[in-house]
């Protein structure tokens, strides 16, 4: 199972979660945001976070399907 797999399945689990609570699908997948770049700058440093959400932003039009190319 890729990381990208596991991945898909702790954001769905988690809206699924959310279901029936006042927090929207959106709101959910914010929260795993902040919490997952905190935790990644923890683990991986600030100036490796830092890259990685500037690499992601410049590609967030969907021009590129990046995360296909990365589970190759």
């Amino acid at each position: 199972m890729s990381k990208y797999t596991l991945a898909r399945k702790a954001m769905d689990d988690a809206i699924a979660a959310a279901a029936g609570t006042s927090a929207s699908p959106a709101d959910v997948l914010e929260a795993l945001v902040v919490l997952a770049v905190a935790e990644f700058a923890r683990l991986a440093g600030g100036n490796r976070a830092s890259d990685m959400l500037r690499y992601e932003l410049s590609n967030v039009g969907g021009d590129v399907d990046t995360v296909f190319l990365r589970s190759r």
